[in-house]
């Protein structure tokens, strides 16, 4: 009976800890945020330009966070996206959605989504712009349209995961 309970108790240890393994929690000192990223995923960090770059192991997902704009400026940010998206991951990026407002982690964040090509495949794209202290982030999630079950999950790990440095 003891043996039962034991591995009872284990296995449910291993699940709940399922929830954090797999998974890396990397600062962008610049931006003054950290994030949350697939273990397996290849990561370039580009701290003198605020820049954290990751890809899936096939690359057919990214994440890409970056400073976007040294000032508290939403609106300002929302007329320079598209150049740094273009710039950085996806071609011929257009908004699919309204913007909506809200916030990560007690950060005034706006939310969109869009489509772009890359490696001439359409890519969806979730964006979020997140004001942390006096600057606005861009952190942006793609991955291949028809790898949305696949994908489109890590959105709700990866927006979440975005918290203020200390």
């Amino acid at each position: 009976m003891k043996k039962a309970i034991s591995l009872l108790i284990f296995v449910f240890l291993l699940t709940a800890a399922g929830g954090t393994a797999g998974a890396e929690i990397f600062k962008n000192h610049t931006g003054g945020v950290s994030i949350w990223l697939p273990d397996d995923w290849e990561i370039d960090s580009e701290e003198e330009i605020g820049a954290l770059y990751a890809d899936a192991p096939q690359g057919d997902s990214f994440c890409v966070l970056r400073l976007l704009l040294k000032e508290n400026n939403l609106r300002q940010a929302l007329r320079t996206y598209n150049a740094l998206i273009l710039k950085e991951e996806i071609d011929d990026f257009n908004a699919l959605s309204d913007v909506r407002q809200g916030e990560l982690n007690g950060m005034t964040t706006d939310f969109f989504s869009g489509e772009g090509q890359r490696d001439d495949e359409t890519w969806t794209v979730e964006v979020a712009l997140i004001v942390v202290k006096e600057s606005v982030l861009l952190c942006a999630i793609g991955w291949e349209k028809d790898e949305k079950d696949q994908f489109a999950p890590l959105v709700d790990k990866i927006f979440p995961s975005i918290k203020k440095l200390d």
